[in-house]
């Protein structure tokens, strides 16, 4: 499912980046370019959190071996 999000994600910023580039070119003045800037942001944020997500997480229970342990002074 995590999967699926991070495609929708980077499909719609892809057309985000699209959309800002054709009104970079042709309405360089427009409020829209700074709101289509704002989405693109926000949707760089939201990939990042979803692909943090997604990644797998240690088990805390483990019990390290003394090998593993830090080193005391």
């Amino acid at each position: 499912m995590g999967n699926q999000r991070t495609l929708a994600l980077r499909k719609q910023l892809k057309r985000e980046q699209l959309h800002v580039q054709w009104l970079e070119q042709h309405l360089p003045h427009a409020r829209q370019l700074n709101s289509a800037q704002q989405r693109i942001a926000q949707l760089c944020v939201l990939e990042c959190v979803v692909e943090s997500a997604a990644l797998p997480t240690t088990n805390a229970t483990t019990k390290k071996s003394g090998a593993e342990a830090p080193l005391s002074l």
